[in-house]
């Protein structure tokens, strides 16, 4: 197959990292893939792998007023439509919200059939009247919408079941074997790391998890807890970290190209997230043999990690609960050890090969759908 993949961006995020996974995936199985992103190629953090097409339309920014975002979008859909069709796919997959919408619309009264990605809960992010009236309006026009877990397609309760399919997140870690591991600036080798990731921003729940912390870390001073990332929070967190008295016991180093080296040096693994689609993070950290500590969010994590076999599930935004959760595995390294040994089954339930096969089974069937119906 010809697959044609768009996404708004190759910077760091999970879903990113998705796009990237699967154009590997697919080419591994002999699809000749390409990714049209929205961004330039300066923005982008991850690398796509070699042989994989890519077409940077530079057409994102910010727009000054209603009229403009119109007019915006209306040139932006004429855009990614050429490049669709420059690329000649069997199908077409995109990756989040406002793409979404803008693919289908590009392909509207086009014979390529459509696969759109919703990568988080609705319920919980807004995009903001104009674009969720327009979801509701263009989505029925995919030929399937696809969510990467079942709590993000309970959303969608408006879509017919058989325009829904459920296909989660793949896990695998290329760690580079040549790489040496790199320290980050304050990470003391000597100490037993807590590890964290993701973007800095209020989802992600890290005040929660820097507030739990401070209840246990005056009694444990061997240890740091390290948070890989980098967002618009930044400043806050680190004026609360001050706040919190946290000294060199927290570091946020910012951005690693390669964190798995540092996750297999990390005892556990721990997030607070107040909601999240289905977590690369999460499914990432157990691949490294890390058990896990999530909040029990609406989606996503109920569906990974499994409470008492690989980690620890706690309420939601429960500040009492997750320091006593991080007590719990802090003092306790024979819990540790055993979720760990489970943790890593997280690449098999998972794996790229199976859900690669899941993308190509619907994609198939979505051809055979569209060109069922005279769309060729």
């Amino acid at each position: 197959m010809k697959i044609t993949l768009v996404t708004p961006s190759l910077f760091c995020g999970g879903a990113e990292r998705v796009v990237v996974s699967l154009a590997e995936g697919f080419q591994l199985q002999g699809h000749q893939v390409t990714v049209i992103t929205g961004t330039e190629k300066d923005t982008d953090f991850y690398q796509l792998p070699p042989g994989v097409k890519r077409i940077a339309l530079g057409i994102m920014g910010v727009s000054k007023n209603p009229l403009d975002a119109i007019k915006s979008n209306l040139q932006r859909v004429s855009a990614l439509r050429k490049a669709i069709k420059l690329s000649e796919p069997d199908i077409v997959m995109a990756h989040l919200t406002e793409t979404n919408i803008l693919t289908v619309l590009a392909t509207l009264k086009t014979k390529y059939p459509v696969l759109i990605t919703e990568h988080c809960d609705p319920n919980l992010i807004s995009y903001g009247k104009f674009w969720e009236t327009l979801r509701r309006f263009v989505y029925p026009f995919a030929t399937k919408l696809v969510s990467v877990s079942q709590g993000v397609e309970d959303y969608f309760t408006w879509l017919p079941k058989s325009k829904k399919e459920v296909v989660y997140n793949p896990f695998f870690v290329s760690k580079n074997a040549s790489s040496e591991i790199e320290i980050p600036t304050g990470v003391h080798s000597d100490r037993k790391w807590i590890m964290s990731m993701g973007r800095l921003t209020n989802q992600k729940g890290f005040d929660i998890l820097l507030k739990a912390f401070a209840k246990v870390a005056p009694r444990y001073p061997d240890w740091q807890l390290i948070i890989l990332g980098e967002g618009e929070l930044r400043r806050e967190l680190e004026e609360l970290k001050a706040e919190l008295n946290l000294g060199e016991q927290v570091v946020l180093p910012g951005r690693v190209k390669n964190p798995f080296l540092l996750m297999e040096r990390a005892q556990f693994f721990v997030m607070s997230s107040r909601f999240e689609g289905f977590p690369m993070a999460h499914g990432e950290a157990m691949l490294c043999g890390l058990p896990v500590i999530a909040t029990d969010c609406p989606s996503g994590p109920r569906e990974l990690v499994r409470d008492g076999v690989d980690g620890i599930l706690i309420p939601n935004q429960d500040e009492v609960a997750l320091t006593k959760a991080i007590e719990r595995l802090i003092t306790n390294p024979e819990e540790r050890e055993h979720f760990a040994k489970s943790a890593p089954e997280v690449g098999t339930r998972f794996s790229l090969e199976k859900i690669i096969q899941g993308w190509t089974d619907l994609s198939q069937k979505a051809i055979l759908e569209k060109h069922g119906r005279g769309g060729k």
